[in-house]
């Protein structure tokens, strides 16, 4: 299924790699001006440079308490409008319940909800003039759940609800709002895991179970595909939904 999306601006962050760069890639193929947002100024840079439509690329972190601000200033200054936010940015921390820290629950819920609310706040006004859409990455763990994922898998619950009220907020005024929640990705988060020494097969083998669908991973592509056509006019009828891409998996 191909899309059209010329002469609209997109805005992805965590665009540098993984899922976000795969986003990137998908929207200015379907014709997108896209702003890259991410911290790593070099990543973003070579990913600009191979992109159609005059992409920017700006430099923000939303780690940090103000990185909301200094993104959606430089987004409004440099592309104007935008018509589509996709809210991909994410980080996640390995702890239970019993080990989590103040500094690694803050660290999560900054990035993964305070910053994605705030600058979808600040570009709301855009969004309405456009009629656009936001598309929000969420994950199958704020449904399942999972051992040392307590901060991951409530900052994406809350993603999950902030999606469906926003749906309400902004329905009226003609902007739609969904999620996607992939699953099991051989990409973003879990090539960070596997960088970092986490065995990539040995995890694989624990969930293949649980996947129904073919036994396999799912692909950054696939996400990409799914948030197209959540962005596109194909999904003109659908908002407040959590769209799960994650082969079927049991949970």
């Amino acid at each position: 299924m191909t899309y059209d999306f010329s002469g609209k601006t997109a805005v992805v962050t965590g665009a540098s790699r993984g899922l976000g760069e795969a986003i990137a890639r998908t929207l200015a193929e379907g014709g997108a001006r896209v702003a890259l947002v991410a911290r790593s100024a070099g990543a973003l840079a070579d990913l600009a440079a191979s992109l159609p439509n005059s992409p920017v690329a700006i430099e923000a972190d939303l780690s940090r308490p103000d990185g909301w601000k200094g993104a959606a200033d430089r987004i409004l200054a440099e592309v104007g409008e935008v018509d589509i936010l996709v809210n991909n940015a994410g980080v996640g921390a390995s702890q239970t319940l019993a080990k989590m820290t103040e500094e690694s629950l803050d660290a999560v819920m900054m990035v993964n909800v305070r910053n994605l609310i705030l600058l979808t706040h600040a570009l709301t006004a855009s969004l309405v003039r456009r009629r656009g859409c936001i598309v929000n990455i969420s994950s199958v763990s704020s449904f399942s759940g999972g051992v040392g994922q307590i901060a991951y898998s409530t900052s994406k619950g809350a993603v999950n609800a902030f999606t469906r009220n926003a749906s309400l907020d902004l329905g009226r005024s003609g902007v739609r709002v969904n999620a996607i929640a992939p699953g099991v990705i051989d990409d973003g988060m879990w090539k960070t895991a596997f960088d970092s020494g986490v065995d990539r097969e040995a995890t694989f083998e624990r969930m293949r179970r649980l996947l129904p669908l073919e036994g396999r991973w799912g692909s950054a592509q696939n996400v990409a595909d799914a948030v197209a056509f959540l962005a596109s006019d194909k999904a003109s009828y659908i908002t407040g939904q959590t769209l799960r891409v994650d082969g079927g998996m049991v949970i």
